[in-house]
């Protein structure tokens, strides 16, 4: 046989494999075009919208109004309080109640009036960088819309334009100062995240082969019958929890020693709820090995949880920019709340008591999911082939 004959026998194998194969067509023709349904449905708003804007008025004047009322108009915004002081705009900022915070100064309307320096300031949450920039850019267009405007209407009522006019009235100058990520640095928001992404794979994939892979050799039925519960899950699960934390700790060292990742709070909020987080997402990975029965079954469901699992954390795009189905979704997921305990740490300077919700939420996810379990192994050993006594009395004896 010829290299060519060769090829096109080995070709037109796979090629008919793949169609004939259901797992492999699933893989290959049904997956992808789920992920880009879901990806793009996830960004069909295009731009985040909605943003909970405060607002300390200062100066309670028709222009301050008018201001406020720009802002609220803007779709990118939505005013959903009004405040007496920067330090209160700020804690709302910090307990997440706000995305961005709107301080007038007193004076500004006499101060425009008198052609002096008058600057408003916008306070932006940088944990998110979709937010922060999002964020500035569109109270810097309403801003510099209103200031554009005043400065028409002097120069209008005076006569001047031109240079001259631009020169003489500068209307409102547009400040604003990014909280948490003042340098907008893609590394400080991005590694982390990434890094409890990429550990929830690996840790997701090898506790989902555990009991397939009994199951193709056999030795599952056996397992079961003679391994009480606790013994199995924590067995099943512990070695690879320690090869996890271990990795997390080496990542963690890396990310902050070696690349200088600043933490603005202590680290050992993050390795509690990286433990936690870490069970939680054993338990959903040895469920998944219970509930399959071959290697690669459990591979593709672990993939399909894992792969969309960094987009719809809500740690790149906002959940208030999610379609609603997407965003309970997202509620679903561990990593959902890992990625909210670390920005709470890393990038805010919180402690423990800001991460209640999220230790919660993982206990709960490891609860139900070991129920999930508890149900799976009753029925499978009620479902387990009883043995001939003959034979079994043949291999007690031997």
């Amino acid at each position: 046989m010829s290299a060519s004959q060769a090829f096109v026998r080995v070709f037109g194998r796979e090629w008919r494999t793949i169609f004939k194969d259901k797992t492999i067509r699933n893989v290959m023709l049904i997956v992808p075009v789920l992920y880009c349904a879901m990806f793009g449905w996830l960004y069909s708003a295009q731009r985040v919208t909605d943003l909970p804007l405060v607002v300390v008025d200062q100066d309670r004047s028709a222009l301050s109004r008018e201001l406020v009322r720009a802002l609220d108009q803007d779709q990118t915004f939505r005013v959903t309080a009004h405040l007496r002081s920067e330090a209160e705009a700020l804690a709302e900022i910090d307990a997440a109640r706000a995305a961005v915070a709107v301080v007038i100064p007193p004076s500004l309307e006499q101060d425009v009036k008198r052609g002096r320096e008058a600057a408003v300031l916008t306070l932006v949450d940088g944990a998110n960088m979709m937010v922060s920039n999002t964020a500035v850019r569109a109270a810097n267009t309403d801003i510099k819309t209103i200031s554009a405007g005043i400065t028409l209407k002097k120069l209008a009522a005076r006569g001047q334009w031109g240079s001259v006019g631009e020169r003489t009235f500068t209307g409102i100058d547009y400040r604003y100062r990014v909280l948490f990520n003042p340098t907008f640095s893609y590394a400080d928001f991005m590694v982390l995240g990434l890094v409890g992404a990429a550990l929830q794979q690996v840790l997701l994939l090898g506790v989902a082969l555990g009991a397939t892979r009994e199951k193709e050799a056999g030795t599952w039925h056996q397992t079961l019958e003679t391994t009480p519960f606790w013994a199995l899950w924590l067995g099943k699960t512990l070695p690879y929890w320690l090869v996890t934390m271990t990795m997390t700790v080496l990542c963690l060292s890396v990310a902050v020693f070696g690349f200088g990742l600043p933490v603005h709070g202590p680290l050992w909020p993050v390795l509690l709820v990286s433990g936690v987080f870490c069970l939680a997402v054993a338990a959903l990975g040895l469920l998944i090995s219970f509930a399959f029965s071959t290697q690669l079954m459990a591979t593709q469901v672990a993939m399909l949880i894992a792969v969309p699992s960094f987009m719809l954390s809500g740690f790149t795009w906002p959940q208030m920019a999610m379609p609603q189905p997407l965003a309970v979704v997202s509620q679903l997921l561990p990593l959902t709340y890992y990625l909210h305990a670390i920005r709470e740490v890393v990038s805010k300077g919180h402690g423990l008591e800001s991460l209640a919700t999220d230790f919660v939420a993982l206990l709960a996810m490891t609860l139900v999911s070991l129920v999930a379990l508890v149900w799976l192994r009753a029925r499978a050993v009620a479902k387990a082939p009883v043995p001939d006594a003959r034979l079994a009395q043949a291999n007690a004896t031997l």
